[in-house]
């Protein structure tokens, strides 16, 4: 049995497509810097992620001109692993007649459905969401909103839980039209296909999914921009609209199949 859980962020924009449903991949660089010094001379010796000797999932590359090889474990896990999703956010505790306190929070990514109350600090399974036509009037919020950054989010405030169906490795530019459209990508205008606009950010729009996912991952990761051309997860995913902790347990688990695992010098002892 393999199990892990972990966060995962998301810009706005980003939040809109889980929301609708339109994401079910994302490309990460998390725990591939070594590599990605050079990525020209090293290959990966299978794609998909796989364990090791000592029962971690990664995936072996090796170097093509020395031969060497390195073991490089996935820090976000492998299939039927959960990621708690921590996005833009903003909070108020409610201060009610009855003496008891109630926490709402708001969504950057859908800053009128994404409330909830009152049990924020407590048991999950109190969590309500409001409509669209729901006035934040009445829950005490001034308008606009004061964001406060994914990164400060609690587990307990998250509102998404991501299942692994598939994770592997490959280069950011060996993603094609279905992939960039399941990074949430969405058709923006135009007709036929040489007509079409594409954009993941609004007012910027590219003649193909490839091109705005490229525009998209530009605007996230200066350090390793698409020129580059870096080995990344995909993971793929999917989307739960709860919080990680009112999953029923026994599915964030899984069976590894019975690939056999690889030996590699300088992997995890």
């Amino acid at each position: 049995m393999v199990r892990k859980q972990r966060f995962i962020s998301f810009i706005p924009p980003l939040i809109q497509a889980l929301h609708t449903g339109r994401k079910t991949q994302t490309r990460r660089l998390q725990g591939l810097d070594g590599i990605n010094q050079d990525p020209e001379h090293w290959v990966p010796l299978h794609a998909a992620v796989t364990l090791d000797t000592t029962g971690q999932l990664g995936v072996a590359f090796q170097h093509l001109e020395t031969g060497d090889r390195q073991w490089l474990p996935c820090p976000y896990g492998g299939p039927g692993s959960h990621l708690w999703v921590k996005e833009p956010w903003s909070s108020l505790v409610e201060q009610h007649e009855d003496g008891g306190e109630r926490h709402c929070v708001a969504y950057e990514g859908t800053p009128r459905v994404g409330i909830r109350t009152p049990g924020c600090l407590g048991a999950v399974d109190h969590i309500r969401y409001l409509d669209e036509d729901t006035d934040l009037s009445e829950h005490y919020f001034g308008w606009p909103l004061r964001w406060r950054a994914a990164r400060y989010m609690p587990r307990r405030f998250s509102r998404f839980t991501l299942t692994l169906t598939q994770v592997r490795v490959e280069r950011l530019q060996d993603i094609d039209r279905e992939g960039a459209i399941a990074e949430g990508v969405q058709l923006a205008g135009g007709g036929r296909r040489r007509w079409e606009r594409w954009s993941a950010i609004e007012g910027q729009h590219e003649p193909s999914p490839e091109a705005a996912f490229a525009l998209l991952w530009n605007h996230l990761n200066s350090t390793r921009p698409w020129n580059a051309n870096p080995f990344v997860w995909v993971l793929s995913f999917t989307v739960r609209h709860l919080n990680i902790d009112v999953l029923d347990d026994n599915s964030s688990s899984y069976t590894v199949s019975t690939q056999r695992a690889l030996s590699v010098a300088g992997g995890a002892s």
